[in-house]
Parts: C-alpha cells; sequence; structure tokens
C-alpha cells in the first residue's frame, strides 16, 4: 500500500522488493489486473500496469482479472471507484476496527457494461480528468509558494 501514489490512483515505480523465489505463479501480477484495495476504509481499485518480470500485492488487495474482450480494466477500476460503487463497499464492508470488504461482497458489485467503444472513450476521459486534476494541484501548491516567499521578502525588505 505505501507504493500507491497519488491518491491511490497510481503505482509508484520504486517497489518494495522480496524474495520471489517461493511465491507461487498464480500470485504473480499480470499488466491489466486490477488491485482493490479490501482492507482499511478506503477500497479503491487501481490498474496494475507496470512491466516488471514478476510482482506480487500485499493481503490487503484482491486482484481481479477481467476478460480484456468484455471490459477494459482501466473501465472496471474507474466504476468501482465511483461513488455508488464505493457507498454499496461502505455498507456492505464486515469488522469493526479494521473494515473489510469480503469477496462475496465484490461479487456483489452490479457492473454497467457499455460497449468496448463506450469504455475506451470513458477511460479516455478519466485519463484527462486525473491529469488535469495533478496539474491543477501542482500549479496551487507552486502559487502558494510563491505567494508565501514573496510575501516574506516584503516583511524583510
Amino acid at each position: 500500500m505505501k507504493n500507491l501514489e497519488d491518491g491511490h490512483s497510481r503505482i509508484e515505480k520504486d517497489l518494495t522488493r522480496i524474495d520471489s523465489s517461493v511465491i507461487p505463479q498464480k500470485f504473480l501480477l499480470h499488466r491489466g489486473d486490477i488491485l482493490f484495495l479490501a482492507k482499511g476504509a478506503n477500497n479503491y481499485a487501481i490498474v496494475y500496469n507496470l512491466d516488471l518480470p514478476k510482482a506480487i500485492a500485499a493481503s490487503a488487495f484482491f486482484i481481479l482479472r477481467p476478460d480484456a474482450s468484455k471490459i477494459i480494466p482501466d473501465y472496471l477500476a474507474w466504476y468501482i471507484n465511483q461513488k455508488i460503487v464505493q457507498q454499496y463497499l461502505k455498507e456492505n464492508t464486515a469488522g469493526t476496527y479494521i473494515p473489510n470488504v469480503n469477496k462475496n461482497t465484490i461479487l456483489g458489485i452490479n457492473i454497467q457494461l457499455p460497449e468496448i467503444l463506450i469504455q475506451e472513450k470513458v477511460v479516455k476521459i478519466e485519463f484527462f480528468r486525473k491529469r488535469e486534476y495533478l496539474l491543477m494541484n501542482a500549479l496551487l501548491t507552486k502559487r502558494q509558494q510563491l505567494i508565501s516567499y514573496k510575501l516574506l521578502d516584503i516583511i524583510n525588505s
């Protein structure tokens, strides 16, 4: 989980290393797998898109492996992260101290599945929305820094 960046929307490239000689093949991640954060208060989905020869997910994640001929992984992750699905997940978590989403809850998600072309458009728009959000945040941070420096310069003059 510590390898997630940008509000759980991206996996950093410098991942934690472990001895992979004892990891069964079925646990290795594939490009396009969806990592679903099942433990904790934030149950986000993120697409694994790194080109690493061997990678696994921490036990806090469920690995979803969608049929790419029917659903685009980025679309499924986007859909799971939508408010209506997130509300469903919150209503169906177990555990009091550490909330936990179980497999049956995930299987109970009713996914709206438009044709692939529509899914591609949704994914493209979402990509640009995220990009804009990150750029705007970076711009706001730089603006705040500039104003602070200028104000400090004024009072130090």
